[in-house]
């Protein structure tokens, strides 16, 4: 008969391996309530297996937090749902053999329905019998911070102050328990970090930055840099410095490092380019990168150009054009419709900012790409269709420059110079259309004419009109004498 038992526990046993392997199957595949009916169907709630009440209660609170997610658990139903889930864990934690993580769960549900008292009172239990456990104590600490502010916005200044010293105390308690884990050397940060925000001793900071150091050193990998940089701001690059070093094939560390030199301003644009070109050495797909390096260079630039160093300014604006040229050849739809999106002149403005810039590049098909993104995203920009039309003229794209200079004489139908350019492509590029091409010439001697003797010319366009005059007439006499060499 005792033989029997055994044989028919061990076939219990097995048979509760297969199902929460089989949960957590369908867990993977996000079928939470799948897995969760299956524990219960394989008798998880009559078990006084351990691991498999912590299955149960892991799939619960993905399907809780699905539900809440998606807005089909709400109100007072979430709470329900939580205690549900508290429930479980505290089954599970009656076990003989349940580890610590098993109180931790419970205290985390407990926490979601609100129930703070409860949930330390968790804590608490767990370490009876886990006492050294750096997750359990990481929870305490965490609950304390919450029973704390709780106890603030309740007036209860006495009350909220031992609860932050009890946290404190858990965080370090953890950090002595884990002392290669970064997690309690963060939470302990945080503490004093928030503390310094709620008007505490200035000299916290200096004590929180040495605490994310000590994170640094202790485990890099266990470092959440977008957690440190939101936390920190410019300070988190004494942090990065030190992941940077243990961790130099780290992209994400250039990026969070970059990004707070960024946000710092022009005085660390060296910083931010030096960082941002490590992000594409390393993984030259993050293109999105060129954005960060192309407004901190017209940061630079226009802070160069307000001291007076116009030399070194021109150098910081040519790599901003640059910059943002190899940006919008990934990105430009997307800038397109976020400036779009601003509303007002956002548009425009852009537009005429990549005109501008398309006059500071050296590559040729950086200048195209900026004026190409100007000409789409103010299609009326007489200047940028100009602009493009003669860089593409330039690089010997006759069709494009001849579409080009079209749509820039429509919009500007009396100037003689784009008159003059626009017949030249079809005199001397395309070899085509020298009926068009005279009328337009003949068109541009006497309108450049007319505006220089009716007065009606600016001292600064006095110059290019002239040009223009003079240029018509000589390409005019060239056509009809059969001579197609441009010079």
């Amino acid at each position: 008969m005792i033989l029997s038992s055994l044989i028919l526990l061990a076939m219990q046993s097995g048979g509760m391996e297969t199902s929460i392997a089989d949960a957590a199957a369908l867990g993977e595949q996000q079928n939470f309530k799948g897995a969760v009916q299956l524990l219960k169907d394989a008798g998880v709630e009559k078990s006084d297996d351990a691991t498999a009440w912590n299955a149960y209660g892991m799939w619960s609170t993905r399907l809780t937090e699905s539900g809440i997610a998606s807005g089909q658990i709400t109100g007072l139903d979430a709470i329900d749902a939580w205690n549900d889930v508290a429930w479980i864990f505290e089954s599970a934690s009656k076990l003989s053999d349940a580890p610590a993580d098993i109180w931790v769960n419970w205290s985390e549900a407990l926490l979601n329905a609100g129930d703070i008292k409860n949930s330390l009172r968790s804590c608490d239990d767990g370490l009876k019998l886990h006492a050294k456990s750096a997750p359990l104590l990481l929870q305490q600490g965490r609950v304390s911070m919450a029973q704390a502010r709780a106890s603030f916005e309740m007036g209860d200044e006495k009350n909220g102050a031992k609860n932050y010293q009890n946290a404190e105390q858990a965080f370090r308690k953890a950090m002595d328990a884990a002392p290669k884990t970064a997690a309690p050397c963060m939470r302990l940060a945080e503490l004093q970090w928030t503390l310094l925000a709620e008007g505490g001793d200035p000299a916290l900071k200096e004590k929180a930055i040495s605490l994310w150091k000590l994170a640094a050193e202790r485990e890099p990998s266990g470092v959440d840099g977008g957690l440190i940089t939101a936390w920190m701001g410019f300070d988190s690059v004494k942090v990065f410095d030190i992941l940077v070093e243990k961790q130099p094939e780290q992209v994400l560390h250039y990026w969070y490092r970059g990004s707070a030199y960024y946000a710092a301003g022009p005085d660390y644009w060296t910083n931010t380019r030096d960082d941002f070109q490590m992000v594409l050495k390393l993984n030259p797909g993050f293109t999105n990168a060129y954005y960060f390096m192309a407004n901190g260079a017209m940061g630079r630039g226009a802070q160069l150009s307000g001291q007076g160093d116009q030399e070194t300014a021109e150098k910081a604006y040519s790599a901003a054009g640059k910059y943002w040229a190899l940006y919008l050849k990934d990105f430009g739809g997307d800038y397109f419709n976020q400036q779009k999106a601003a509303g007002g002149t956002a548009l425009n403005d852009a537009a005429t900012n990549m005109n501008w810039l398309a006059g500071k590049v050296r590559a040729p098909e950086h200048m195209i790409t900026l004026l190409r993104f100007a000409t789409n995203a103010n299609p009326d920009f007489g200047d940028a269709w100009n602009n493009l039309a003669l860089i593409y003229r330039d690089t010997g794209q006759a069709e494009p420059s001849r579409s080009a200079y079209e749509k820039a004489l429509k919009l500007n139908p009396t100037d003689p110079q784009l008159m003059n350019d626009y017949a030249v492509i079809y005199h001397y590029y395309l070899h085509t259309e020298d009926d068009l091409a005279r009328e337009l010439y003949t068109k541009a001697i006497d309108r450049a004419q007319e505006m220089l003797d009716g007065g009606e010319v600016a001292e600064a366009d006095l110059e290019r009109i002239q040009v223009a005059l003079r240029d018509a007439k000589n390409n005019l006499k060239k056509l009809d004498a059969g001579n197609r060499k441009n010079g």
